[in-house]
């Protein structure tokens, strides 16, 4: 978003397409605190594990939280114009599915992590520049 926002005055972001962002520190995190448990555990934790960031959202409302943060750290000289479109509007290679939301209860019920709020770790956006 970064690049496409220095490149471009004006970007038209889906907004009928939901998930949940996640920074790859708190994914790193997350499995920190996994193999920490496997290690420690003597019963059997293997399984599917879904970790994201919350709360979820739309490409546009994720895009314009970016831009609103590189604005206020001075990340980028303007901040493009946003318009909402939608997942028909934008022509992709292959289809996304409008709902990427990941059911995060059995992660935090076994090892106690939770999602991760992809708002704060908006914060890291000074580092970009």
């Amino acid at each position: 978003m970064l690049r496409l926002g220095a490149d471009r005055p004006e970007l038209g972001i889906i907004g009928d397409q939901f998930g949940g962002p996640t920074y790859a520190g708190d994914i790193a995190d997350a499995l920190i605190v996994m193999m920490d448990k496997f290690a420690e555990s003597n019963c059997d934790l293997s399984g599917v594990y879904h970790f994201s960031g919350a709360p979820h959202v739309s490409w546009y409302e994720f895009a314009c939280e970016i831009f609103s943060q590189a604005q206020v750290n001075n990340v980028l000289k303007s901040v493009p114009k946003v318009s909402e479109i939608t997942a028909e509007q934008y022509p992709l290679p292959a289809p996304r599915p409008a709902n990427s939301r990941l059911d995060c209860s059995k992660i935090e019920s076994v090892f106690g992590v939770t999602p991760s709020d992809w708002k704060l770790a908006l914060t890291h956006i000074a580092e970009y520049k």
